[in-house]
């Protein structure tokens, strides 16, 4: 088998967004990708740093449509990294998690047939929200929420007016992993893919002192008294947090990690920060991508 290239081009979907633009700019600080592809069904580049403007070609496309100019930017593309959802947050509809599910099985498709060698998919910690609650958390501990459990998709919880309910988005990411999984069976070896348990990462400077027990990036209010429910929650939220340097080194791993012995050419990972003391596992990321996180949101965070 030859050896594995780090990818010079690369193809970023949902580039816009909260994550897409950390990742652009990320990929934009390695010596060895030379162009990003930017793909999102809005902006433009003049947005982005200099250092990320130098190597980014933005592209405005409609990813769920097959027969459109965007399948086309495949070719001669290293890898994708496929961000982008109808409705890229939690209390998204099953209408809208069936339509994200679709753009992903269109994207992945045209990887493949356009000779991608990796393929990185961004799913998301909720797949794992059944965890958050009795009886399945009575299994948990420090370490124990690894990728070999079975999936338990959808969060539960009460943001200060209702009870959000993350099952639909979960469980769209969860086929997304097995269709990713599938296809780099099926390629036989000539596409790798990864799928990233993403955690808890907020937009802009993604300070962990805003993380709250409602799920919103606002900091609760001074002496509020929480009860156990809300207690857990808080927890389970900050357990999950993934700073900005660490979601960089997150996807420059996925991106650039020799394949060669994860199982029927993918991998799924957990990826949250060195969070200390909490439930989810970092085996898989350090072993399979070489992730070697430096953030621990208990050090940070004023009590």
């Amino acid at each position: 088998m030859t050896a594995y290239v780090n990818p010079a081009r690369i193809l970023v979907t949902g580039a816009a967004g909260n994550l897409g633009r950390k990742v652009v700019e990320a990929l934009a600080s390695t010596p060895w990708c030379t162009t990003i592809i930017g793909v999102d069904r809005a902006g433009d580049a003049a947005s982005f740093p200099a250092h990320a403007r130098e190597r980014l070609q933005f592209i405005t496309a409609d990813l769920s449509q097959t027969d459109s100019a965007w399948t086309r930017l495949m070719a001669g593309t290293d890898a994708v990294v496929h961000l982008a959802a109808i409705q890229p947050t939690p209390d998204a509809t099953w209408q809208q998690a069936v339509a994200s599910y679709d753009m992903t099985l269109r994207v992945l498709r045209a990887a493949a047939e356009q000779g991608v060698r990796r393929f990185v998919f961004a799913s998301s910690n909720h797949v794992m929200g059944g965890y958050k609650d009795q009886p399945l958390a009575g299994q948990l501990g420090p370490g124990k929420l690894t990728t070999a459990l079975p999936v338990a998709p959808g969060t539960h919880w009460h943001n200060g007016i209702e009870v959000v309910d993350s099952t639909a988005y979960a469980t769209s990411k969860a086929m997304g992993e097995r269709l990713c999984a599938a296809v780099a069976a099926l390629s036989g070896g000539r596409l790798t893919s990864v799928a990233l348990r993403i955690g808890w990462a907020q937009p802009g400077d993604n300070d962990p002192n805003d993380i709250n027990y409602a799920g919103a990036a606002e900091t609760p209010p001074p002496g509020a008294t929480l009860d156990e429910q809300s207690r857990i929650a808080l927890r389970w939220f900050r357990n999950m947090w993934l700073s900005n340097g660490d979601l960089a080194r997150l996807f420059i791993a996925a991106v650039s990690a020799d394949g060669a012995d994860w199982p029927d050419g993918s991998v799924i990972v957990n990826g949250v920060s060195d969070n200390g003391g909490m439930d989810w596992d970092l085996g898989s990321a350090r072993r399979y991508l070489g992730y070697a996180p430096q953030d621990d949101l208990y050090r940070l965070i004023a009590e």
